[in-house]
């Protein structure tokens, strides 16, 4: 592979920041049956994800729930088209059931990477493994009878 200069235009173009990646989605209906949608994922920037809190406006974004980071990342990256989010309002998050923002946020991952599986599971298959990057240590001596 050829090595590219690389500038912060060039990064974000290869990390794909602000593309929509199409994912489809399912669940259980009310009727008890599946349905699957399709919705688009953005692929956010560090600094979008960061600020996807500010959405819900508190007085100290510290003191926010698991609950409010998860539905600020789905306002922030959820889009029904390109020009249309999933979530009109910060608060529409809530006016789903947990099975759909479950789906939601698992499609989220799956684009954006947040634990950073892909890049963990891209260096195991490279050829490094765990063992073969480790020290070797001595075996400890045992103590002297005297």
């Amino acid at each position: 592979m050829a090595k590219k200069k690389l500038t912060l235009a060039t990064a974000k173009k290869a990390a794909g920041v602000g593309e929509l990646i199409e994912k489809t989605i399912s669940f259980v209906d009310s009727k008890g049956e599946a349905f699957e949608g399709e919705i688009l994922v953005k692929r956010l920037s560090h600094a979008e994800l960061k600020s996807a809190i500010d959405a819900w406006n508190l007085d100290d974004n510290s003191k926010a729930t698991v609950d409010q980071h998860s539905k600020a990342t789905l306002f922030v990256s959820v889009y029904s088209s390109p020009d249309e989010k999933f979530f009109p309002e910060i608060a529409d998050t809530g006016a789903v059931n947990f099975e759909i923002i479950s789906a939601m946020l698992k499609a989220v991952d799956e684009v954006n990477d947040f634990a950073g599986k892909k890049w963990i599971s891209n260096q195991k298959s490279s050829g490094a493994s765990s063992s073969s990057t480790e020290s070797v240590e001595e075996p400890l001596k045992k103590p002297s009878d005297k």
